[in-house]
């Protein structure tokens, strides 16, 4: 396990282990990551697409087309190669929820209390449906089915073809987890402190498992394990059971995601974490001095995440910094194709140069959980 130390400006001090794996040309022979290349946008900014206030949504990327909602209530379809509007769509409230786009048709919920099924090429309504309360939380559709929650306190499944409710299931507290549907079953988080395992066609509970504080955390799901946040701990939970494996003490309100067999995940007191999916033991962290929200994605070894400050791109075997930007907010990146798509609270949507050629593969990027694109597939 490579642990690296905070030097206490960002950078960190590798371990014998991470130093051998690591590139010489990137400055750790030295012992210190001497690489740390701070950029204004323009030197990877492909575009920017102003919007009226602050882009806290994920984008999700679908037949060459970003979809993303933005504080001004819109919810905006743009060229991804150009950024051009093909579209934008009104709701009458803040759009903090991220986009899931299936069959032709983009599904997102609005601070008015609504779930819109909107046309993917038009914008045109297809229908709405109505909750009791707000939906910060993102809505996920399996087979024909929209999941999602609201501030009512209630997961909802939906049908996605006419918007008619399937099923509903009282919870204690504000739902903003995203649900992830994994083997016909809906794992989604509670602001009353406890994770539900839902089966996807009834809504009848599998099993639960309560924390001390509320989950705001979307889960993910990785080879039969529920990886989630809560304001006290990561837990690794069996998917089938709900046995814990293991916990870690860190305050996360991300969503986790995996990939090869490591889970990155951000921690509200600044650090980005890479864990072993098996023992929960820390690889590395990284420190940015801000408060995180964002839920990092990775793609060719690399991480991407967003800070209240910056945008970070981290090597995923060690840790070491390979760049930055002077962008912050609270949305989750999606990289397609080497464009890395994010949103910022200084009101923007950037489309910005990766550094890399491929495309996001994590866990929560594959399970179409805040953002996705068109690889997304639930296994």
């Amino acid at each position: 396990m490579a642990y690296h130390e905070p030097l206490g400006d960002g950078t960190y001090r590798p371990s014998r282990r991470t130093l051998l794996k690591s590139v010489v040309g990137v400055g750790l022979a030295t012992g210190v990551a001497a690489s740390w290349a701070s950029a204004q946008p323009g030197d990877r900014q492909r575009w920017a697409v102003d919007t009226d206030n602050a882009v806290a949504s994920s984008p999700t990327v679908v037949d060459e087309t970003v979809f993303v909602g933005s504080g001004d209530g819109n919810i905006y379809a743009l060229d991804a190669a150009t950024g051009d509007t093909q579209w934008t769509a009104e709701t009458a409230g803040y759009v903090y929820a991220s986009p899931t786009v299936a069959d032709g048709t983009v599904f997102i919920g609005s601070d008015d209390g609504s779930l819109y099924a909107l046309d993917a090429a038009t914008g045109d309504q297809q229908w709405t449906f109505d909750t009791g309360d707000s939906v910060g939380s993102s809505p996920t559709v399996v087979d024909g089915t929209v999941f999602v929650g609201s501030n009512d306190a209630s997961i909802y499944a939906v049908d996605a073809a006419t918007g008619d409710q399937q099923w509903a299931v009282d919870t204690g507290d504000h739902v903003t987890s995203s649900p992830t549907v994994v083997d016909e079953t809906v794992f989604v988080g509670s602001d009353d402190g406890t994770l539900y395992a839902l089966a996807a066609a009834s809504g009848d509970s599998q099993w639960t498992v309560e924390t001390d504080r509320k989950i705001e955390s979307s889960p993910t799901v990785a080879d039969g394990t529920v990886f989630v946040g809560g304001w006290e701990q990561l837990h690794a939970i069996d998917a089938a059971t709900g046995d814990e494996q293991w916990r870690v003490d860190a305050t996360v309100v991300s969503s986790p995601t995996v990939a090869d067999g490591t889970v990155f995940v951000t921690g509200a007191g600044g650090l980005l974490y890479a864990l072993s999916a098996a023992t929960g033991d820390r690889e590395w962290a990284f420190e940015t001095k801000s408060s995180l929200h964002s839920s990092p994605t990775v793609a060719d070894e690399t991480v991407f995440f967003e800070s209240l400050r910056k945008v970070y791109a981290v090597d995923a075997a060690t840790g070491a910094q390979q760049w930055r930007l002077p962008i912050g907010g609270r949305s989750s990146p999606t990289v397609v194709d080497g464009t890395l798509f994010v949103g910022s609270d200084d009101t923007h949507i950037y489309a910005l140069r990766a550094g890399v050629e491929g495309s996001s593969t994590g866990s929560r990027v594959r399970l179409g959980t805040l953002g996705h694109h068109g690889d997304r597939r639930v296994v």
